[in-house]
């Protein structure tokens, strides 16, 4: 039996998900459930849950794991058989065309890497839709991609994994469709289905095939990954017994009822009725970003486009607010650590070798001999008459003439915030980030702008949808505020 669970902002999905998957277990050997997600972040709070819950080890729930690192798991693949940036390197020497090599590793399981080059990124994502890369490139209309170059590099690399026996993150799940088996389960649950591709959809089934019962969580309305391949129809589509979870513990009523009047211009979509939480919150209109007052509270600022937050930064900084781009810690907090470790020194505190060279690094040879520091002990501690008489250090100064080699922008950036009482020690209150970047999240205060980048505006043109599910997402991550940038050019989503 397939049950479809449906969980619109705020409701609790994954919560009640979770909660299904330990009743299971209560009854049920922890071999034979399977918990399948998109993101390992999730696939390990509900194996840590079940774990704490039931005193199991890891190893007794081996099909707590997102679909990728299954395919990997069940065929038995180690990583040396896996294409690495060395091959990607090695390949593009060999056909004398530059890939970029900024590879990250996937975070679904250790030492595999995908590619963050264009080519690669379109041979990916035509595999993920299940269609011929040249084929998608000329669906796809990328005037960025040159077809000639896209021809070269599919045959190029298909002859590179074939001679040195390599497989890459497409290979996987294509492999354990066409030979892989599927254990036996009990019961199956797959979390943000939304997000899946076609391919993964196809490998959903062919697990679901050996189960016996099935729990498929999304909401449809949050489908914002179809530019990385996800099919939101197939979930649209998909048969079962459905339940729609109704009570939002998140949104607010005005912002709620303004979401509501987003979500209903998109044309295909599950009809859900939710509702939100008791408090009426609030949805403000500001002509520009100068006129939020982030005088209080945690705020997230979203927009559209990655390049769009260059200059919110910019307007961020001029109000002299401490920020930071969603989880990257922020260059001034990094240098205030330092400034405590060096009040702390001139305060008497002995520090440890690594917290003075830390220090030392942040001076110049005005204020310290490098000579002399070279002959320091790298495991004692250090006070400051020890450190200025055998080991360079030239002055005992405030912080701000001291670590002379912190630019004057960021000197005068600290002193700014630590007069309108900000703590340094801290994360910031304020973060930005793009919209796709923060599905999942939740702020107190959330401000939206609503410029788009030229390429979305031209199929935001064609067909809303897309676009209209994506400031649904934004307009819901609030918990009471909602702020709205009026439209700064003529490319702009009309909210």
């Amino acid at each position: 039996m397939r049950y479809i669970i449906y969980g619109p902002p705020g409701t609790g999905k994954t919560h009640t998900l979770l909660g299904h998957i330990e009743k299971f277990l209560e009854t049920t050997p922890p071999d034979q459930v399977g918990y399948f997600t998109f993101s390992k972040n999730a696939a390990g709070e509900g194996k840590q849950r079940a774990v704490d819950k039931f005193k199991l080890s890891y190893d007794d729930l081996p099909y707590f794991q997102t679909l990728h690192s299954f395919c990997f798991n069940q065929l038995g693949i180690n990583k040396n058989q896996v294409m690495q940036p060395k091959h990607y390197r090695e390949l593009s020497e060999k056909m004398q065309i530059e890939l970029e090599f900024n590879q990250k590793q996937d975070e679904d399981y250790d030492g595999v890497f995908y590619s963050t080059d264009p080519y690669i990124q379109m041979i990916n994502l035509a595999r993920s839709k299940e269609l011929d890369p040249i084929k998608f490139y000329h669906l796809a209309n990328n005037s960025k991609i040159s077809l000639n170059k896209l021809q070269i590099i599919v045959e190029e690399l298909e002859r590179y994994k074939e001679q040195n026996g390599l497989i890459d993150f497409p290979d996987m799940l294509e492999k354990f469709l066409d030979s892989g088996e599927a254990p036996r389960l009990r019961v199956m649950f797959v979390d943000e289905a939304q997000d899946l591709s076609l391919i993964q959809w196809r490998l959903v089934k062919k697990i679901e095939e050996k189960s016996q019962d099935s729990y498929i969580s999304g909401d449809d309305d949050q489908a914002i990954y179809k530019w990385n391949g996800a099919h939101v129809n197939t979930f649209i589509n998909l048969e079962g017994e459905r339940t729609v979870l109704d009570q939002s513990q998140r949104v607010p009523q005005k912002p709620f009822a303004l979401a509501n009047r987003l979500i209903k211009r998109v044309n295909n979509r599950v009809e859900k009725e939710w509702l939100p939480k008791e408090d009426e919150g609030s949805v403000q209109r500001c002509d520009t970003l100068h006129d939020v007052n982030f005088k209080q509270g945690k705020w997230l600022v979203l927009a559209q486009a990655n390049y769009m937050l260059a200059g919110i930064g910019e307007i961020l900084d001029e109000k002299g607010l401490y920020w930071q781009r969603r989880n990257n810690v922020p260059k001034i907090k990094n240098i205030y650590k330092i400034v405590q470790k060096w009040n702390d020194l001139k305060k008497g505190i002995p520090l440890h070798y690594n917290d003075v060279k830390e220090i030392k690094f942040k001076m110049t040879k005005d204020n310290w001999n490098s000579k002399l520091f070279k002959k320091i002990i790298k495991d004692g501690f250090y006070g400051v008459d020890t450190l200025k008489e055998k080991y360079g250090l030239q002055t005992e100064a405030e912080w701000d003439k001291a670590l002379d080699e912190v630019g004057d922008e960021d000197i005068k950036k600290i002193k700014k915030l630590l007069e309108k009482g900000e703590d340094l020690t801290k994360n910031p209150r304020i973060s930005i980030s793009t919209i796709h970047g923060v599905k999942g999240n939740e702020r107190e205060n959330i401000v939206v702008t609503t410029d788009i980048s030229g390429a979305a505006f031209d199929e935001y043109q064609k067909n809303s949808d897309d676009m209209n599910r994506l400031f649904y997402v934004a307009c819901t991550r609030t918990e009471r505020n909602l702020y709205i940038i009026e439209p700064q050019t003529r490319k702009a989503y009309n909210l």
